[in-house]
């Protein structure tokens, strides 16, 4: 009896010690899945829409320098550097497309900044006018005649040879006074994002008045970088390519428009893993957390796209027409990007956070 009894305590023992360290290790689980969620949240805001709304504040303040230059001493090398301050900024916008949710959206910044086409009969008609093309006179304008691209058309011209002899006066005062609504529009987002919209992000589920559970936090971050994808290939790529109209595309003038697609898809990326200017915690790590097979999709499909994006010869404008199947092999792809993040991505996140 005793003998038996001690073999039986023996064998109890390191059972009971097993199941201890289990629900120990399921607990322990439990907080770091917790915990990382938390500061996926917290990290995206503060590193990627947050700092990437300031980086975007900075390239307005350098492009507007760099336009008071040019319309001061309006030489060729100050076009260049004011045409390229342009195109700096025009990386990180892009890029941000794939968060256009919050302050942006809330306060229509995307349109009053990025509508296209211009409108070329009422621009003329503006600077045929006597009106004095102030900043305020600039915001009250419609959306087609204020931001990058009437910018863009100032700076390079309809057909993208502009020098720095043909600038008006006019020009000039309609140039500056655009330069710096840009300027007072991505103030007032970045100044949104960094006095509280940042805290609403990071504390969603937990005291958030925007995201009442984490849940629609991160629906809300997918479902962003699901809708950029869809505009680039069902929008910006396709409606000139189905019409063959070279006036619809994005950056015309500038020949900027592949770069504007690629950007917007390089922004996914950027969003997926936390990484605009530091490297923090992303959606990939709970994704790689849980399903290494469905990280391994969305990295594949996003290469895809930007690979076919990178094959272009020529121009969009030029490539509806001379390169159609790249064309419509980048769409494909994009589009296929897009459909495993609203079908794979999105039911991971409803599943994995509530």
């Amino acid at each position: 009896m005793k003998n038996t009894f001690k073999a039986s305590l023996f064998l109890t023992i390191p059972m009971v010690l097993a199941a201890s360290s289990c629900k120990k290790s399921n607990s322990d689980d439990t907080q770091q899945t917790s915990t990382l969620k938390a500061q996926i949240l917290a990290d995206v805001s503060a590193n990627v829409c947050t700092s990437s709304y300031q980086d975007m504040l900075d390239k307005a303040n350098v492009l507007q320098s760099a336009v008071t230059a040019l319309t001061t001493t309006p030489t060729d090398a100050n076009l260049t550097s004011a045409r390229t301050a342009w195109k700096n900024m025009r990386v990180t916008w892009e890029e941000t497309e794939a968060w256009l949710f919050g302050p942006v959206e809330a306060d229509k910044i995307d349109p009053r900044i990025d509508t296209w086409p211009v409108d070329f009969t009422q621009l003329d008609q503006i600077l045929k006018s006597n009106d004095e093309l102030t900043e305020a006179y600039v915001d009250n304008l419609d959306d087609a005649l204020k931001g990058f691209h009437p910018i863009e058309y100032l700076l390079w011209g309809q057909n993208g040879t502009k020098t720095a002899a043909s600038f008006t006066a006019r020009e000039k005062a309609y140039l500056t006074s655009l330069t710096q609504n840009l300027v007072k529009l991505t103030t007032s987002v970045r100044n949104t994002w960094s006095n509280g919209y940042n805290k609403q992000l990071a504390t969603a589920g937990a005291g958030s008045t925007e995201f009442t559970t984490q849940q629609a936090a991160y629906v809300q971050l997918v479902d962003a970088m699901h809708d950029i994808c869809e505009e680039v290939a069902n929008s910006k790529m396709k409606e000139p390519f189905d019409s063959q109209d070279a006036s619809k595309e994005e950056s015309p003038f500038a020949k900027n428009s592949i770069i504007d697609f690629t950007n917007n898809i390089k922004g996914i990326m950027i969003m997926y893993q936390g990484n605009f200017s530091v490297d923090g915690k992303g959606i990939e790590d709970l994704v790689r957390a849980n399903n290494l097979s469905l990280d391994a999709e969305i990295k594949s499909k996003y290469a895809a796209a930007i690979a076919a994006l990178g094959t272009f010869s020529v121009p969009f404008g030029q490539a509806i027409v001379s390169e159609p199947t790249k064309v419509q092999n980048a769409m494909t792809k994009i589009n296929d990007f897009a459909s495993t993040l609203d079908e794979k991505l999105k039911p991971f996140i409803l599943q994995q956070v509530k």
